[in-house]
């Protein structure tokens, strides 16, 4: 359990940075496209926006990934809190599977979307599509190794409590 924490803790760490040097090269690229347009001794690069979406693309399934890990998402508590710890174990895993299953699903038809553009290049910058779609599936497996270890987590307390 360890070895496994200390490995996700590491793809975490990266993912945080990658999805700051994503935001990065967003930034840029997306100054480069207003410069263009405004200024006169500038070319204007048609094939920033198609960059500047297919970074939001990944920096949106990646930083969703991280949010899953980091228990950052959006929640709604329509239940008052349990005061049985037992319950709470059970309600925490029963919440943890339900988000396993969302994330098989975008593992799962992600892949297969992905597949669909394997063969398919976009019309300006000539970026192979798989590399776009591959950010769905992405997010589901990143976000099924991090459900994993929350449930192990889980399990593990509830059993030294």
């Amino acid at each position: 359990m360890k070895t496994y924490s200390f490995i996700m803790d590491r793809l975490h760490w990266f993912l945080s940075h990658l999805v700051s040097i994503l935001l990065g090269l967003l930034v840029v690229i997306v100054s480069l496209q207003i410069a263009g347009r405004l200024l006169p001794f500038l070319p204007y690069m048609l094939w920033t926006e198609e960059i500047a979406r297919f970074l939001l693309t990944w920096l949106v399934f990646i930083g969703g990934a991280v949010g899953v890990k980091e228990h950052s998402h959006f929640l709604v508590d329509i239940f008052p809190a349990v005061k049985s710890k037992v319950l709470q174990v059970a309600w925490d895993l029963f919440i943890s599977i339900g988000m396993v299953a969302v994330a098989s699903i975008f593992a799962y038809r992600g892949f297969k979307y992905a597949m669909v553009l394997v063969y398919d290049t976009s019309d300006i910058a000539q970026v192979p599509m798989i590399w776009v779609g591959a950010a769905i599936p992405s997010f589901g497996i990143l976000s099924l190794l991090f459900l994993v270890e929350e449930i192990l987590k889980t399990i593990t307390n509830a059993r030294e409590a």
